[in-house]
């Protein structure tokens, strides 16, 4: 019961689903606020939930994994820079472009926006970057602009000498580009979100509901909405595009950005004098068949499902990229699966990217508790990030686990 209500408590706070960070992350959360706390008992601490913002605030805090790196995703920032250029800047000559970057997480996003814009051409004093975060922590450590070879992946960084200063094994951003970017610790889910700082053009809110409930899910969306320039673009993860089917929004023409524009208020209007709600039914002789519209993010009825099994074999030889494609698809069409999840935290392991391959080892594992692949390189990976009492649990689970199944493994 006291799970259950820590688990509300969190959702109400910040829309969490519990299951796409996994029972054993939060367990940690949880246990680490105890200790902090010197609290044994968890309905004790549950009381102390319910009395205290700000204790909910520190539980978020240690929920919170931030885990994102510069240029995050190259398409959007390609897309970005094509729309600025053919669209906005036309139509908004000597205006100010205003940026949000939410979440900010520790700084990466809002940053790469910047040195984005300064890079194409935009003189510093014709933009705003406003970055926003849940997480003080996070704040903090953005406004720090102090990064480490983690914070850079992939092949094109030569942006990095433009605007950092190497000083030992760290990197210290340019004031330059610290200067442009504004910070504010916020919640996406508040009503009166960003309201007073008026609407932005470029909104990135990337690989954020993804995490959320439903509920969640609609508030964020019409939050984002309302401080949205009508003429304005929102990038979103990939995997959040569908999310926007029954909104007010239709998809930017540009490939694998996961872009969005608002849908023109005379198409809002047109389409609710046809809601069924306010129609009168046609006769008979006129009706005509009208084919159902698909979007471009919108589920797809196929009759070849994707093929988990080449997955596997492309993650073995190094194609990473495309052995993940398959898995997303599959989880897009088939919905959650846990030889899919495990693909995913096998593909990121091998992209040196640990804390998403724990994740999506994690959801695996809620899926299905008797996987023993995963509760391998669980173990694996407690072991070489030092928590050792856990790589002996999962080790002592797996060990009954193969005992269950192979009761005679031990006696041959």
């Amino acid at each position: 019961m006291a799970d259950f209500e820590i688990e509300a408590l969190l959702q109400k706070a910040m829309g969490l689903k519990v299951t796409s960070i996994g029972k054993t992350t939060l367990e940690r959360s949880v246990q680490r606020r105890m200790n902090a706390l010197s609290i044994t008992d968890r309905k004790a601490y549950v009381k102390r939930l319910k009395s205290s913002t700000f204790e909910i605030k520190e539980l978020i805090e240690e929920v919170v994994i931030p885990e994102t790196w510069f240029f995050r995703d190259r398409e959007p920032f390609k897309a970005l820079s094509q729309f600025l250029v053919t669209q906005w800047a036309p139509e908004h000559k000597g205006s100010l472009l205003r940026v949000l970057s939410i979440p900010c997480s520790t700084g990466e996003e809002p940053y790469s926006l910047t040195m984005s814009l300064l890079m194409s051409g935009w003189q510093a004093d014709k933009f705003t970057v406003h970055a926003v975060d849940i997480s003080k922590r996070s704040i903090a450590r953005a406004k720090e602009g102090v990064y480490s070879k983690h914070s850079f992946r992939g092949d094109d960084i030569a942006y990095r000498s433009r605007y950092f200063q190497k000083s030992g094994k760290q990197y210290i951003l340019s004031k330059k580009v610290q200067d442009k970017v504004i910070f504010h610790n916020g919640n996406v889910l508040d009503s009166s979100f960003l309201k007073e700082l008026g609407t932005f053009n470029v909104i990135f809110f990337r690989n954020v509901l993804i995490y959320f409930d439903t509920h969640s899910r609609h508030r964020a969306i019409s939050n984002l909405a309302n401080i949205m320039a009508d003429d304005g673009i929102l990038f979103v993860g990939h995997a959040e595009a569908n999310l926007f089917i029954n909104f007010p929004f239709i998809t930017a023409p540009y490939k694998q950005a996961f872009a969005f524009h608002k849908k023109p208020k005379q198409h809002i209007k047109a389409e609710a004098t046809l809601d069924p709600a306010n129609a009168r039914p046609a006769p008979a002789k006129d009706k005509t068949h009208v084919s159902k519209r698909v979007f471009p993010f919108q589920k797809r009825e196929s009759n070849t499902q994707p093929d988990l099994t080449l997955a596997r074999e492309l993650a073995d030889k190094g194609k990473l990229e495309k052995a993940a494609e398959i898995c997303e698809e599959y989880l897009d069409q088939c919905g959650p699966s846990a030889q899919a999840f495990f693909l995913l935290g096998i593909i990121h392991e091998a992209a040196d990217d640990v804390i998403q391959s724990e994740k999506f080892f994690r959801k695996a594992l809620y899926l299905e508790p008797n996987h023993e692949e995963t509760l391998v390189f669980l173990a694996l990976l407690a072991e070489r990030s030092g928590d050792i009492s856990e790589a002996d649990a999962l080790q002592q689970r797996l060990e009954r686990l193969q005992g269950e199944t192979h009761p005679n493994r031990h006696n041959s």
